[in-house]
């Protein structure tokens, strides 16, 4: 069976930057699987995202500077669930920062993320960022929230303005990845044969320690059978003594 890599040319397609792919929702299928997160419809604030959501439009800026700052933060939420961050979506982080919902090129969950929107690091299922990805949707929405002047004013700004050129291309990117994950998944063979062979080891061991202590107990059950036996009389010899000891008595009267 063909090894099924995570970039493979069957699954990718190429879209228009200013497509807003992002209202795709992706949740897991499995629901007891789901995790508490935004991409499986579980997030903090997931009615408040739904609703900005479904009201960005197929392609192109939102209509207001509030759905604008939104459409960059779920952009670069997609592009981390769908794609591993292996797009250029250094316009979307650094919108977000011009907009105020970073406080500084020093915020600790912009300095996180805006190495991999460029490609100075790839994506190698590093937990960090995942829970930085979540806590920047948390923080963009209670940003909007607590701003919601932003949802009257039209917009006048499309976040890609912002983006930077990219230190390693999507393709690079994709090899990248497929090369890890090659790795981890020889390792992971790897490992389980030596699971099976210590599991088989263990056991053969086991097996001659069982063995070992059987010829002990043996030995053990043959020397006593050696030893001097004890001597019971059976009931009949028992009743001759006791007749022989009755007419010593007789005899002595």
């Amino acid at each position: 069976m063909a090894t099924e890599y995570p970039h493979a040319k069957h699954n990718m397609t190429a879209l228009a930057p200013s497509t807003n792919v992002q209202k795709q929702r992706k949740a897991n299928p499995k629901i007891d699987e789901r995790q508490k997160v935004y991409w499986d419809l579980q997030g903090r604030y997931q009615e408040e995202y739904d609703r900005r959501l479904d009201a960005l439009p197929q392609c192109g800026e939102g209509a207001t500077k509030a759905s604008e700052i939104f459409r960059a933060a779920t952009k670069l939420y997609y592009d981390f669930w769908n794609n591993g961050m292996v797009n250029n979506t250094s316009g979307a982080v650094n919108f977000l920062l011009y907009a105020g919902v970073f406080t500084s090129e020093q915020d600790q969950d912009f300095a996180v993320i805006h190495p991999y929107t460029i490609g100075l690091r790839i994506y190698l299922s590093e937990v960090d960022l995942r829970f930085t990805m979540e806590r920047m949707l948390d923080r963009t929405i209670e940003f909007l929230l607590a701003n919601n002047e932003l949802d009257a004013l039209p917009n006048d700004m499309d976040y890609l303005e912002f983006s930077q050129q990219s230190e390693m291309n999507n393709l690079d990117r994709c090899t990248m990845r497929n090369i890890h994950f090659l790795k981890m998944k020889e390792n992971a063979a790897a490992a389980a044969v030596a699971l099976v062979t210590a599991t088989s080891v263990d056991e053969a061991e086991t097996s001659l320690m069982r063995a070992h202590s059987s010829k002990a107990q043996d030995c053990t059950m043959k020397k006593k059978k050696k030893g001097k036996k004890k001597r019971v009389p059976s009931a009949k010899n028992l009743a001759n003594i006791m007749t022989g000891i009755n007419r010593i008595t007789i005899s002595k009267k």
